[in-house]
This record gives structure tokens, C-alpha cells and sequence, in this order.
């Protein structure tokens, strides 16, 4: 699980309900059924509108990744190519094939086949390039969507208090229950901020931000499988591709210690 989502969402509308709390408010009232109905599949339903189907099926299907962190360890990986490559040098290239078939990983598993077969360096790149830049609008979409949405919220919830002020100013024959109308309407501006920054703008933005994780790990994957079929010393591939990892994460190399 991914502690900073769950956290962060919970501690700001915990926040939020505090505050109402300490100015003598009840945070269920905040919250009208209305409201919610209008702002939150509105909201949705606009960056549908404006995002390509594809995109839209993507922000779904990846929105796991906001909440769960993506099986990513560049270490591993590294360790794995430098492996790859310390045999292809002993062995020559083709005697990866039979490691090709127990790797999981389309990506890595389609860059070595090329090699192996034969294919030269600038097709495997281009290749293997193309699949990234596919990957990264893919993730790129699917984030633009939550952000829309995030985008489209506030004003959602202007709309909503709009209408609620319609109908709070049909009962001028009772103050009573148009105060309350009133009061009611500025829930929706209060759900429509919260949807914008607390939910719909911060999945987006964290999507993003996990995308450009998966989108490094092809990046040394490809770096990895190039320096194979140059025949690279595993030694210098290694010290290569560990410059990939973030400062203050741990590097470990397989010929020290």
C-alpha cells in the first residue's frame, strides 16, 4: 500500500472536519446527498468528454497504481541485466534464449528476442523507444483525466450552489427553511473544492508521479539490453545503469563486497 494516498486523504478531510468541529459545526452537514450527486459524476462525466476513450478506460484500470505501489526495484533489475550480460559475454548472445522464455516482462522479453534474432542495435532501439513513448502517453492520458476532472470540480460545485440558491429564494414566505436552503447550497462550493484538491487533482498528480517510476524502469531495461548486444563489460554496465537510481536511495552493486 502506498501509506502517503491513504494518509493524505484521510488527514484532509480530517482536517477539514476538525475545523468545522472547533467552530461549533457538525462535519455531516458539509456533506448533502445532492451535492455529491451533481458535483462528483458531473465532474467525471465532463473529463470523459474531454479525454479519448482509451484514456478514460485507462484512468480506471490504473488508479490501483494511486493506492498501491507498482513492483518496481531498480536494484533487482539492474542485478538481473548485469547477470544477462555477464552470460552473453561468456557465451555469446544466444545463449540467452533460453532465459528469454522465463523472463515475465513483455518489454524485456521482446527486447532480448530481437537480439537474439539478430536484429540491428538502431531497429532494437527504435523498437523499444516507440514502446516507451506509447507507455508514457498511456500513463500521461489516464493522469490528464483525474486532472480534469480536478480541474472541472470547483466550478461543479458553483453550479451546485447556484441551484441551491434557486431554491432556497423560492421560499421567501419561510426564512426558516430558506436559511437552511442557503446554508446547504455552499456545501456544494465546500464538496466541489474538496473533490478538486483533495481528490480528483491529487490521484492525478500521483498517477503521473508513479508513471514516470515505470517509465525509468524501461528506460534502464532498454539501456540494459542495448549494452548486451554492444557487449558491454557487465562492470561498466552496471555502473551505468545504477546511476538511474534516485540520491538517498541504496545502490548495490554485485562486485563490491
Amino acid at each position: 500500500l502506498d501509506l502517503s494516498t491513504i494518509l493524505g486523504l484521510v488527514l484532509a478531510i480530517a482536517s477539514i472536519s476538525l475545523g468545522d468541529i472547533l467552530e461549533d459545526g457538525n462535519p455531516l452537514h458539509i456533506i448533502h446527498l445532492s451535492s455529491v450527486i451533481i458535483i462528483v459524476p458531473t465532474s467525471l462525466f465532463a473529463a470523459m468528454t474531454g479525454t479519448h476513450a482509451r484514456y478514460v478506460k485507462a484512468a480506471y484500470k490504473e488508479i490501483k497504481i494511486v493506492f498501491l505501489n507498482p513492483k518496481i526495484n531498480l536494484n533487482e533489475t539492474i542485478k538481473n541485466l548485469v547477470e544477462l550480460a555477464t552470460l552473453a559475454r561468456k557465451d555469446g548472445v544466444l545463449s540467452l534464449e533460453g532465459r528469454v522464455a522465463q523472463i515475465e516482462d513483455d518489454f524485456t522479453r521482446n527486447g532480448l528476442s530481437m537480439i537474439i534474432d539478430g536484429k540491428d542495435l538502431k531497429s532494437v532501439k527504435e523498437n523499444l523507444e516507440i514502446s516507451i513513448e506509447e507507455m508514457e502517453e498511456y500513463y500521461h492520458g489516464a493522469a490528464h483525466y483525474w486532472e480534469t476532472a480536478g480541474e472541472t470540480a470547483p466550478t461543479m460545485g458553483l453550479v451546485g450552489a447556484v441551484m441551491g440558491l434557486m431554491l432556497a429564494l423560492q421560499k421567501l414566505d419561510n426564512p426558516a427553511e430558506m436559511a437552511a436552503g442557503i446554508a446547504g447550497a455552499f456545501t456544494a462550493t465546500v464538496t466541489g473544492i474538496m473533490c478538486s484538491y483533495a481528490i480528483f487533482g491529487p490521484f492525478g498528480h500521483k498517477l503521473k508521479a508513479k508513471s514516470k517510476d515505470i517509465i525509468k524502469e524501461k528506460t534502464v531495461l532498454l539501456e540494459g539490453i542495448l549494452g548486451i548486444a554492444n557487449g558491454e563489460n557487465p562492470r561498466d554496465l552496471e555502473n551505468k545503469l545504477l546511476n538511474y537510481i534516485a540520491p538517498g536511495e541504496p545502490k548495490k552493486s554485485q562486485f563490491e563486497g
